[in-house]
């Protein structure tokens, strides 16, 4: 997947608007700003034919350059189903770390104290199929969780000791994966080819920007209130920025370039923005968007395009290239 995204990196930063003038902007995101998607294209705005030759062979690199993605767009994905004795256990992906889940149907998602041991303890209700019962258990936040190429992200969990399961089969089992996210994760347990079936239907590209949008709130924020210390961390180790000053690589020269143009000496600094066409990939998201920056009685306007990923649990910018449309104003329109 990494590999994926840079390449469509490298081609979508060759997409040209025609005026390259670009200014600063998709540091942040407005809230309420999102607009319908897709969004009709209006001709002042719409990209160069060699741009949208770019930005479709951009898309397809990063569609095409990770068979799992490739896999999402025609067919389901089987996940493997081992055994821990004669109890189904597939291989799970939590916060980078393999693990073993031992599937139950009946049961909702429980992870095993003796794997994760952080958290807070609290009373909380098991469901199984003989009913549900309180018990006192620990809550253990998970950033990401991965079945197959399938992510989610930011779950609370209860944790048990499960131990005696394992002793029981004689295997390691690290928690159930139960009905609650195997049905979030439209699986289908398949027992007699030992296969748990993943049906990958098509990302809900505005959701996955809306989650987007609020985790990046405060960058917004950061910006517009000259932040630089708190904004580093919204940009991705790899950033690359596209300016009419240069082309900036890394958070060191990107920090270096906003510092120099924005925050010395900022005043009454305010962005703003409106995506428009929105494409998810996995992990990753590309949109286009108009803007607006205003820079004491600077006011400055453009168009450009920018892409995002999602790692550890974390949204950061990755790239933007932008370009005016309004040049410069000595006062704001």
């Amino acid at each position: 997947m990494k590999n994926a995204v840079k390449s469509a990196v490298l081609i979508a930063s060759r997409i040209s608007f025609g005026n390259r003038a670009g200014f600063w902007e998709s540091k942040g995101f407005g809230k309420g700003t999102a607009s319908a998607v897709p969004q009709k294209p209006r001709r002042d705005r719409a990209l160069a034919p060699e741009g949208a030759l770019l930005l479709s062979l951009a898309l397809s690199a990063l569609w095409g350059g990770n068979s799992a993605l490739a896999q999402q767009s025609s067919s389901n994905e089987e996940v493997p189903i081992d055994r821990c004795d004669v109890l189904p256990v597939v291989q799970v992906r939590v916060a980078g770390q393999d693990m073993r889940f031992l599937l139950d149907t009946g049961a909702t998602t429980i992870l095993n104290l003796k794997a994760f041991s952080a958290g807070a303890s609290k009373k909380i209700h098991i469901d199984s199929w003989q009913g549900s019962a309180a018990t006192s258990a620990r809550e253990v936040s998970l950033p990401d969780f991965q079945l197959g190429s399938h992510q989610l992200h930011d779950l609370k969990l209860p944790a048990i000791d499960l131990s005696p399961i394992g002793k029981a089969c004689g295997g390691v089992i690290d928690g159930i994966l139960g009905v609650d996210l195997l049905d979030r994760m439209g699986v289908t347990i398949d027992l007699q080819r030992k296969v748990a079936v993943l049906n990958l239907a098509p990302a809900d590209s505005k959701a996955r920007f809306d989650e987007m949008e609020t985790a990046m709130h405060h960058c917004n924020i950061a910006f517009n209130q000259a932040k630089p210390s708190e904004l580093e961390d919204c940009f991705d180790p790899e950033i690359v920025l596209y300016t009419q000053h240069g082309e900036f690589r890394g958070r060191k020269q990107v920090m270096q370039y906003l510092n120099e143009q924005y925050f010395k000496d900022a005043k009454d600094l305010r962005f703003e923005m409106s995506p428009h066409d929105i494409r998810s990939f996995g992990d990753a998201l590309w949109y286009s968007y108009d803007y607006s920056m205003d820079k004491g009685s600077e006011h400055r306007a453009g168009h450009g395009v920018a892409m995002c990923r999602r790692q550890e649990g974390k949204w950061r910018i990755l790239n933007m290239h932008n370009a005016l449309v309004e040049p410069a104003s000595g006062s704001k329109q």
